[in-house]
């Protein structure tokens, strides 16, 4: 029997009982293989995309004015303070800040380093877990399958709490796995319990209760389904709950002696609860939302959960199927329920899904698969050739120019999809998703790493930059009218304002150097206060673009005071 390294054999599914392949990779080449398909996946564009509205660039803007002020209790966006969530994404990101030698004038790339390493945690914890629950063969896929999943890709380049808070929900159900199928008899070293409960302080830190209600709901399932909770003694909460304490209280009792209870109030009472009660931002959903988006978000693995349905079935009295099906389904329901609804946010339950897709893949089968498991597969490489055609059309749309370069990496993303087709037909699932694994990563060279870059009027506050740049004097004082996303804060300086055409006819007509943008839906407003002031200002140049936040076209008129006129070339 192939049994995974460091689990006992009543771990195993009875389906992998084949002659174990270890011999065909070693550990050490299938880890080396795993970051390099995970970076191969993040990079392209990590350090090249701009910042993004809106999240990242509130959570990078936070940070960057915590490394100007000093302050690392009270996390703040411009004036304001920020208590949506926990202090330890900020953390995460001023010490990236440091760490690299940047100060506050950091490159967004720098406030994504966090995400970037925590992406590669959670797909390399992955495997420690498939390792224990399975075999390492498992394993490796299951790995692979989150390191490329789209959503994971996509948060893992942003500068937020999505990827940081997977890593900490990966290392605590690593732990709790351990707890769950150790012996009887088996002592554990106290090394697990700090593992488990510094997970969930992590994850506390990062966001909040989300994790460790993942691992409750985890615990609490298997109890019922095992009808024992025995195994429960093993996490130690004498010893883990003050470990745990010994990390939140003291920001906690930080943050309310200089905060008082608003930030309580915020995160909990306005965040928090605001989100299960009701569509929050115009992202609510009904239920069913998280699921029809997990044919997207989870692609390109997606189609391998469906076809992994019947083996989970017929082995869901293995302890590892029912680990993770425990990890998956009660934590799903629970955010299917919730209001408001983003695909990020059942992330942290990916890993599960991932887990149970690799089990189906490598089980061992009688026969050739099944017409329906081939053809999932075929329209899951499908949707990526075809995905990478749609790159090189946008791009042309929003630009009017195509260059070469994203046509023949979209040409090779085809080719892949095509020969990952006929791999389904003629040789079966396994087969094809070894290409997927590849077409994946060159499906987001194309997508992140050329044809986002290159999409310039969807980064409206870069061209802003541009603009002013090419008629102010150095320095000037910026409002922006019409435009309020955060990037503005982000790229044009803390001290650049936002507001409506009125501000920014009084704001131009103040002394000093001055520049003023405003959008198309704000030039009424400020010709008539204009009119009202006496004066008539003239267009010193002009830009135009598309908020990524809300795919709104606008077109902008930058205005500059008139002592500069007379300056410019």
């Amino acid at each position: 029997m192939s049994e995974a390294i460091g689990a006992p054999p009543e771990a195993l599914s009875p389906s992998h009982a084949a002659p174990s392949r270890a011999a065909d990779m070693t550990t050490g080449w299938r880890l080396l293989l795993l970051i390099a398909l995970v970076l191969a996946s993040l990079l392209p564009g990590f350090f090249s995309i701009p910042v993004v509205d809106r999240d990242e660039t509130r959570y990078a803007q936070a940070s960057r004015q915590m490394v100007e002020s000093g302050d690392y209790v009270v996390p703040r966006l411009g004036e304001a303070n920020r208590f949506k969530k926990p202090i330890g994404i900020y953390w995460l990101q001023v010490a990236a800040v440091k760490l690299t030698g940047h100060g506050a004038d950091a490159p967004i790339w720098v406030f994504r380093l966090p995400s970037l390493a925590a992406a590669l945690l959670a797909v390399l914890l992955t495997f420690a877990i498939g390792r224990r629950l399975f075999d390492e063969r498992t394993a490796f896929y299951a790995a692979a399958l989150l390191g490329t999943c789209l959503v994971l890709v996509v948060e893992g380049r942003l500068a937020k709490t999505d990827a940081a808070q997977l890593a900490a929900a990966v290392a605590g159900q690593l732990a709790l796995a351990r707890f769950y199928l150790a012996g009887a008899q088996e002592r554990l070293r106290l090394g697990w319990v700090l593992l488990f409960w510094g997970a969930m302080a992590a994850a506390i830190l990062i966001k909040g209760p989300i994790v460790p209600m993942l691992a409750a709901l985890t615990a609490v399932m298997l109890a019922l389904w095992d009808r024992r909770a025995a195994w429960l003694k093993r996490l130690r909460p004498a010893i883990g709950l003050p470990f745990l304490l010994l990390l939140v209280l003291p920001w906690l009792i930080a943050i309310a002696v200089q905060a008082g209870p608003t930030f309580f109030h915020e995160s909990v009472g306005v965040d928090l609860l605001s989100k299960v009660a009701k569509g929050q931002e115009f992202h609510g959903a009904p239920p069913g939302a998280h699921f029809a988006a997990f044919w997207v978000a989870f692609w390109p693995g997606a189609a391998l959960v469906a076809i992994a349905v019947p083996w989970v079935w017929a082995n869901r009295t293995s302890p590892a199927v029912r680990f993770c099906v425990a990890w998956l389904v009660p934590f799903w329901i629970v955010f299917e329920l919730i209001a408001t609804k983003l695909p990020h946010y059942t992330l942290p339950a990916y890993p599960a899904l991932a887990l149970l897709a690799a089990g189906g893949l490598t089980a061992p089968r009688a026969g050739r698969d099944p017409l329906w498991a081939r053809l999932l597969v075929a329209v899951a490489a499908i949707g990526g050739g075809l995905t990478a055609i749609a790159g090189p059309a946008l791009l042309y749309l929003l630009e009017q120019r195509l260059p070469l370069l994203p046509l023949a990496v979209a040409a090779l993303v085809v080719l892949m999809a095509g020969y990952a087709v006929r791999r389904a037909f003629v040789s079966g699932v396994a087969a094809a998703v070894r290409v997927l694994l590849v077409e994946a990563p060159a499906l987001y060279l194309l997508l992140f790493g050329l044809v986002a870059p290159q999409a310039d009027r969807l980064w409206i506050a870069p061209r802003l930059e541009a603009a002013i740049a090419r008629v102010a004097c150095p320095g000037p004082h910026v409002m922006v009218a019409g435009f309020s996303e955060p990037s503005v804060m982000f790229v044009l300086g803390q001290d650049a304002q936002t507001g409506d055409g009125v501000k920014a006819a009084d704001f131009l007509a103040q002394p000093g150097c001055r520049v003023v943008v405003v959008a198309d839906h704000q030039q009424q407003l400020f010709d008539i206060r204009n009119q009202v002031l006496g004066r008539s200002p003239t267009v010193a140049t002009t830009t135009n673009g598309i908020n990524s936040a809300n795919s709104r076209r606008l077109s902008f008129n930058v205005y500059v005071s008139p002592e500069q006129k007379g300056s410019q070339p």
